[in-house]
């Protein structure tokens, strides 16, 4: 059971880091667009971010959903590199290396979308308001 509920997360992992590779480059085509003062292609762009971003979010509830189905061990080995934990196995690495690379994503697009805010919006950032 561990081999494919591993291979499932895996995949839901793997799902997760293609839509937010896109809401990264649809961050980076917004930057573009407003250094253009393109409003209209801004908008247009940051319409098209939620779909991916929703799908995201969305595996991050399959996934905490599933864990809740596995065995008590299971899921807290699981939950555990789910938070960054160092993988044990072989069998594990893969995950092990999408989570890293799945934070490290977040990270770069969270930084992006506060520099894209500050810029735009000043001191109405939401940024500037609650960021701090």
């Amino acid at each position: 059971m561990e081999l494919d509920a591993l291979k499932t997360l895996c995949a839901q992992k793997r799902v997760q880091l293609l839509r937010l590779r896109e809401v990264s480059e649809l961050t980076r085509q917004i930057a573009e667009a407003a250094d253009r003062r393109d409003e209209l292609a801004m908008d247009m762009l940051l319409g098209e971010r939620e779909a991916p971003l929703r799908t995201a979010y969305e595996i991050e509830t399959q996934i905490r959903e599933g864990l809740e189905k596995l065995p008590a061990a299971e899921a807290i080995r699981f939950n555990a590199l789910l938070r960054g934990a160092e993988a044990e196995t072989e069998r594990e690495a893969e995950l092990a290396n999408q989570v890293a690379q799945y934070r490290r994503l977040v990270s770069a697009i969270v930084e992006a979308d506060k520099r894209l805010s500050l810029r735009l919006g000043g001191k109405s950032s939401f940024y500037e308001k609650f960021g701090k």
